[in-house]
């Protein structure tokens, strides 16, 4: 599900390629907003994909992880500059 806000954008950057579909599975389950996308080459590579998220859901999306045993490799806010700031 695409987010529709035009809030700050903030990016999940995981493990794997499977714990970006373990948390794509678990974010439709629980309508929250997001979008796949490749990971912004600031970011590095990783596993190639991050999760886009509004930062207002920042705390939720870790928790949501974090309990499912997710590995969250980094959480990023994009900055109006296109920079990125880690958030943890």
């Amino acid at each position: 599900m695409p987010p529709t806000d035009s809030g700050e954008r903030c990016y999940a950057v995981l493990f794997s390629i499977h714990f970006v579909l373990k948390a794509e599975r678990l974010l439709q389950e629980r309508a929250i907003a997001y979008e796949l996308t490749p990971i912004p080459r600031a970011l590095g590579s990783a596993c190639g994909m991050a999760i886009e998220f509004p930062c207002r859901e920042t705390e939720t999306l870790r928790a949501l992880l974090t309990a499912a045993g997710i590995e969250i490799t980094g959480l990023y806010r994009r900055t109006r500059d296109d920079r990125f700031v880690a958030v943890i």
